[in-house]
């Protein structure tokens, strides 16, 4: 890393704090505390032989770059997603040009609660992502977001925040929005993201009918553009709704016909054969997609393959508790949804219509 670097002040902060050292013993000897106070507020860059001299007093190892695949799951935690780091992977980014980056997503997992000090050091991207983060845990307001960023890109993510806050109608609004923003600009790549936003929103809402309507408009864009992966993601988003709609056969027949085999896909297969009573395809499906990772969906479904009596079973609802956790915290309220049926009908069976009513209660209805 050059000794100019932007990223110099907060490498030199970090690891002078980390050390518990004062800013006098770090500077004694080579500058004055002020003079370090100013570089490392990003106020005076310090000469190549004064940096060299700190990077070396604490014990520095300065890298340019961060591993590939740090790189690739940055890519995706800057589209709008919620990435797990781990501590080995952020200590590697902290002694890299990515230590801005790995400070946002300390503060994505609520490890820091504020990043006022590294905020004057944000390129473009990372003061996006850090209003994308501020809006999530509600410190600023969609109005300022939308005051930031009159875009695309911020109406397609308040349109993806909203369907997992279960605002759906808002989602539906948000996501026409973009689709306006895209067909003004003619860019064809936006208007199929805006469509595809919609079928999803409207698949969670169980409206098939305009999933499928707006399904149709994305598919001839999609065939006009010759974009295979929209149509793979289209044939998913719709035999998945079709699924949570119990419309088995055609949920089926669109599952089948994706090319692209991932484990969700599989799984996705294996409850449509389940729910056809087909339960060596149902068992088949659901190894492969714990072979290709694990997820605690698949083991609640291989668990009911394996055990006819499982509706009474502590190990399966402890699944199903695990299950809904996990898609309350990571996916969309039509997941949630589509499990939370299987743990109501553990309830029904064991006539805990109480437990039954308070699940109802605390996802649906909220009273003054």
């Amino acid at each position: 890393m050059k000794c100019d670097s932007a990223y110099l002040p907060v490498l030199l902060r970090q690891a002078r704090e980390r050390l518990g050292w004062s800013q006098e013993s770090v500077a004694k000897g080579l500058c004055a505390v002020s003079y370090l106070s100013k570089i490392e507020n990003g106020k005076i860059i310090p000469t190549p032989d004064l940096a060299q001299e700190l990077i070396r007093r604490l014990g520095l190892s300065m890298s340019d770059s961060v591993q590939s695949e740090i790189e690739r799951k940055l890519d995706r935690f800057y589209d709008h997603h919620h990435v797990s780091f781990s501590q080995e992977e952020i200590s590697s980014m902290e002694s890299s040009t990515a230590v801005i980056d790995a400070k946002l997503v300390s503060y994505q997992d609520g490890k820091l609660d504020s990043l006022t000090y590294f905020e004057p050091f944000f390129d473009e991207r990372q003061r996006r992502k850090y209003d994308e983060l501020r809006f999530w845990k509600e410190e600023i307001s969609e109005q300022t977001f939308l005051d930031r960023y009159n875009d695309f890109e911020a109406y397609s993510f308040l349109a993806e925040v909203s369907y997992r806050h279960e605002e759906l109608f808002r989602s539906l609004d948000l996501w026409h929005e973009a689709l306006y923003i895209a067909q003004k600009k003619m860019n064809i790549e936006q208007m199929l993201e805006a469509l595809m936003g919609e079928v999803v929103a409207r698949g969670i809402l169980r409206d098939i009918e305009g999933m499928e309507r707006v399904g149709e408009q994305a598919k001839q864009l999609a065939i006009m553009t010759q974009d295979d992966q929209v149509q793979e993601s289209l044939a998913y988003n719709i035999g998945a709704s079709l699924l949570e709609a119990d419309r088995i056969d055609e949920a089926l027949d669109h599952l089948l016909g994706c090319k692209k085999k991932s484990a969700f896909l599989y799984h996705k297969i294996a409850l449509c054969y389940e729910k056809q009573g087909k339960t060596d395809l149902a068992r088949k499906h659901i190894e492969l997609a714990q072979e290709m990772e694990p997820s605690v969906f698949f083991d609640a479904v291989s668990y009911r393959l394996d055990h006819p009596d499982h509706l009474r079973e502590d190990e399966y609802k402890a699944l199903l508790e695990d299950c809904l956790i996990e898609a309350q915290e990571h996916y969309h309220h039509g997941f949630y949804l589509f499990h939370l049926r299987y743990m109501l009908e553990v309830l029904e069976t064991r006539r805990q219509y109480k437990e039954a009513y308070a699940l109802l209660k605390r996802h649906f209805f909220t009273f003054s």
